[in-house]
């Protein structure tokens, strides 16, 4: 018999010996495994139970089908699960389960030259992930036609670019980038002798995609819908109603500070993550008050200076959108508010730009407010209000209409001699 936290214990050894660092291994002890020994001994035993390991993961499954949490919080258990038990009847831990999500696979040979490739390219890490899917995409293609890279030719690359686009058409350029660092690669280590300069392929803009955002009765919906249905409450209304009054982007939410804001001026004063930029911006008193009462009443006690703190241990900042997408998808759903595809927390921001478009605030100032760099990348919003798209649209009254169906209608009609005229 092992016991439940010895078990834990081993599976995060193994974790931490695949190079897992500590920050991520706290936080998935004190998010998941925790709760697995707690539910062990609110059972009555400190002995792993493969019984109560299948039953905190139904307890799990039944919270996510009631929305209650993620779908990839509900699996994290079960992956814990899996795991615990595999330690236990082996001394060795099973990580078969988590799955290698790469679609593209080619041989190793040419994933090797991939990793070098991408290596010499200098770009970071993750320019690297996303440079390295197009990469792996050609070479699946070229084994198809080739068994040996000498065999590779110009012809390969012009032939593969339309399959590229009808699986990527709306992220060619990066595509294109990643086939210009494979072909610098090839070249200058004499692997192959492609002539074609691949930068005279210029791809397609990618279609502009509206996406409609929240009205101000979406957000009150949402705040209604919160209530006890959330672990922290009051930083949930908080953020809503700062996204939605300000227009924040979500990384500047996630890295807000108490020193960034004024309370007597009522303003926040921020450096924009996405462009480097000082961004100066009101609060309404509403907003303060709603982060207020957060910090006062509910932000748990932590040495971490951010505002808005996670809602489980360890009490840090949120590191990622992904809680607040998830957080805007909830509180639609119990709101019972319509899903519309790809729309997110970022729509709060685009709701903000519609919402000062309306009250027909300049398409400059919009884009001040909302700390753009182009100051005409507000015009987006204007899309979305009908006031000044339709000043866009003018009649054709003081155009001439000299031919046509509609000309021989502004013409006054022929008097025929049965209804007057000079009669013989």
């Amino acid at each position: 018999m092992v016991k439940i936290e010895d078990a834990v214990d081993g599976v995060l050894n193994a974790m931490r010996s695949r190079g897992c660092v500590e920050q991520s291994l706290k936080e998935i002890k004190w998010s998941i495994y925790t709760p697995i020994i707690r539910y062990h001994y609110d059972n009555g035993t400190d002995i792993c139970s493969f019984e109560l390991l299948n039953g905190i993961c139904q307890k799990q499954e039944a919270r996510y089908l009631n929305g209650e949490i993620s779908r990839k919080f509900f699996r994290s258990f079960v992956t814990a699960a899996f795991r615990i038990r595999s330690f236990v009847d082996t001394g060795v831990v099973d990580f078969s389960i988590v799955k290698d999500s790469k679609v593209f696979k080619p041989c190793k040979e040419h994933q090797d030259l991939i990793d070098s490739a991408l290596l010499e390219s200098g770009v970071s890490q993750d320019q690297q992930y996303k440079l390295g899917i197009t990469m792996r995409q050609f070479f699946c293609f070229f084994e198809r036609r080739h068994d040996s890279i000498a065999d590779m030719t110009d012809r390969d690359f012009i032939e593969f670019i339309p399959v590229l686009a009808a699986k990527n058409p709306n992220n060619m350029n990066c595509c294109m980038r990643s086939l210009r660092y494979l072909v610098q690669y090839l070249n200058e280590h004499r692997l192959a002798e492609i002539k074609t300069d691949l930068s005279v392929f210029v791809p397609k803009s990618p279609p502009h995609r509206m996406i409609a955002p929240f009205t101000q009765e979406d957000i009150n919906a949402m705040l209604g819908a919160i209530g006890s249905h959330s672990k922290t409450p009051k930083r949930d209304t908080a953020i809503i109603l700062l996204a939605f009054n300000s227009g924040l982007r979500s990384v500047d939410i996630r890295n807000m500070q108490l020193h960034n804001i004024d309370w007597k001026k009522q303003e926040l004063q921020i450096i924009q993550s996405k462009t480097g930029t000082y961004l100066k911006t009101p609060l309404t008193g509403k907003t303060l008050n709603a982060i207020a009462e957060y910090i006062l009443e509910e932000r748990p006690k932590s040495e971490d200076k951010h505002i808005f703190l996670r809602s489980s241990p360890p009490y840090g900042a949120i590191t990622t959108t992904t809680p607040l997408d998830y957080m805007v998808d909830k509180y639609c759903r119990l709101a019972s508010i319509d899903k519309i595809k790809y729309r997110s927390f970022h729509s709060l921001r685009r709701a903000f730009g519609t919402e000062l478009a309306v009250a027909e605030i300049p398409v400059t100032s919009i884009s001040q407010m909302l700390g753009h760099k182009d100051m005409g990348a507000g015009k987006a919003y204007l899309s979305f209000n009908n006031t000044q798209t339709s000043m866009c649209a003018s009649d054709f009254s003081e155009v001439p209409i000299t031919n046509g169906m509609y000309a021989l209608q502004r013409q006054a009609p022929c008097t025929s001699p049965k209804e007057g005229g000079n009669q013989a």
